[in-house]
């Protein structure tokens, strides 16, 4: 993977490139193009819808076709509130897509990204650690490898899940490299970040621990400008919560709504059982306002509804509770959320802290690519969506016969192991490569533990969470065996001089 130099080289060096770069796209986009369609999933339909609204509501364009506009989003704005569950700036960027035709622009963002973030990893370690590495080559190769996972999965994913692994990297680089990345490095890594944050509602919970583990990372590589990466992360956070208090601020003044964010703690915390030990113990109390859902709870005898996901989203007289509820009720519920995790974990912090950390190692284990794949009843819900190039949203070739998924899913769970065993081991050797490698490689394992605590614990196990971000693993193999090798060949130098 070294780059030659010299001019007799150039045309062998340009061929090289050309195929590594060919070989990248056809990997990432494997998926998309065996599939002959972008996969989709449930709540596509939810960002295209409320792009279109809030491009009604901001005056851009006219009123949404009516084939587009979903039943839960017209009720939304009937009463008057808006879901801040969903991103504010994907929703728009849906909205935009699917108003000129081509929803699969979102494929493009998502991948542009990914790309970028990759690029910036290889340019700045390569000229901080060995310049006579082939950058492209070093783009290209651990993106190869990590497309043998999930990642073709969810880059023909019309979902903002790929952003997810894209924050994780990006905030990685900055803790592990800042301090000797130039300003237009920094600034494009912010850009990134910030893009990746605001793109999803976990993700900027993710990126609060991430913050957390900056500082400390950073501080363990060097004491040198150590803040600088930090202080970026600390940034990007910021600019996410600017994000959410300016969608709060434009709801308000050109919908004249509130933003309700769904109580997905609450629900958690209800079907782990110390929320519901908790709303047992003192309930009725009008000065608790989840009381209320509690009391909904009590409508059905039916044990399902105790569920997190029939809690937050079922809307039937069985399974239902929260959206049976008054939309005063809902907003206090939902506002409250976070004041009613405090108590819960006050009352009962072991059962509360054994949850949560249950949940993560579940989280953990669930790697598949099962709910990427549009089912009978995803197609259904997303049958009103129009605008994307390939025509409606259906099921594509990998969907005709499922009998593929289970062989391959146990291939890569132990492609994932072996990857994780590889990271691992170049970590614990000693000067097997330079530190700001260490230290970057243990930011990412950081981040997709972080993942699996925040969708684990705060939302639900499920495998979408868990697959988005473990194609990191076998990409850190990748990039650490890169530099292993370098520090190998290296070595041998000394060697012989």
């Amino acid at each position: 993977m070294h780059a030659q130099t010299g001019p007799v080289s150039r045309m062998s060096d340009s061929l090289a490139n050309a195929i590594w770069i060919a070989l990248a796209i056809l990997a990432c986009a494997s998926v998309l193009l065996l599939n002959g369609r972008p996969l989709f999933y449930f709540d596509t339909i939810g960002y295209v819808d409320q792009g279109n609204v809030a491009l009604q509501q901001l005056g851009i364009v006219g009123a949404p076709a009516p084939e587009v506009t979903s039943a839960s989003v017209a009720q939304d704005v009937a009463i008057k509130t808006v879901d801040g569950s969903r991103s504010a700036f994907y929703s728009l960027l849906a909205g935009v897509f699917s108003h000129f035709g081509a929803l699969e622009g979102l494929l493009a963002f998502n991948a542009v990204a990914l790309f970028l973030v990759v690029w910036l990893l290889a340019r700045v370690t390569q000229r901080l650690y060995a310049a006579d590495v082939s950058r492209t080559a070093l783009i290209c190769f651990p993106l190869i490898v990590a497309s043998f996972g999930s990642l073709p999965f969810y880059l023909a994913f019309l979902m903002p899940d790929l952003l997810a692994p894209v924050m994780i990297l990006s905030i990685a680089l900055l803790t592990a490299f800042a301090r000797d990345m130039r300003p237009v490095e920094l600034a494009l890594a912010f850009l990134v970040s910030a893009l990746a944050v605001v793109s999803h509602l976990s993700h900027f919970a993710i990126a609060g621990l991430l913050l957390l583990a900056s500082v400390l990372v950073s501080l363990g590589l060097s004491r040198k400008r150590w803040w600088v990466g930090p202080l970026v992360v600390a940034a990007v956070f910021g600019a996410a919560y600017g994000q959410q208090e300016a969608f709060r601020a434009v709801a308000h003044r050109a919908a004249k709504s509130e933003v309700v964010i769904k109580p997905f703690i609450t629900a958690r915390l209800v079907q782990d059982g110390p929320g519901l030990r908790y709303l047992e113990n003192h309930c009725p109390d009008a000065a608790i306002p989840t009381c209320a859902l509690f009391e909904a709870l009590s409508w059905s005898s039916d044990p399902y509804r105790l569920t997190a996901s029939h809690i937050v989203f079922e809307t039937s007289a069985r399974l239902g509770s929260f959206r049976l509820m008054t939309e005063a009720n809902q907003k206090a519920v939902a506002d409250a959320q976070i004041g009613f995790f405090v108590d819960v974990l006050r009352e009962m912090p072991v059962a509360t802290t054994l949850a949560f950390v249950r949940n993560a190692i579940l989280q953990s284990a669930m790697v598949s690519v099962d709910m990427t794949l549009p089912s009978d009843q995803i197609v259904e819900r997303n049958a009103a969506v129009t605008g994307a190039l390939t025509g409606p949203l259906a099921q594509g070739r990998l969907s005709v016969d499922t009998g593929w998924l289970p062989p391959v899913v146990r291939g890569q769970e132990t492609f994932y192991v072996g990857a994780l065993a590889v990271v691992l081991s170049l970590l614990a050797l000693p000067r097997s490569m330079p530190a700001g490698i260490k230290g970057f490689a243990v930011m990412v394992l950081l981040g997709v533990l972080a993942n699996a605590l925040v969708c684990g614990g705060v939302s639900q196990p499920a495998t979408r969470y868990g697959a988005r971000v473990i194609w990191l693993l076998p990409f850190m193999a990748a990039f650490m065996g890169v530099w292993a090798q370098q520090g190998l060949t290296a070595a041998k130098g000394g060697m012989r001089e």
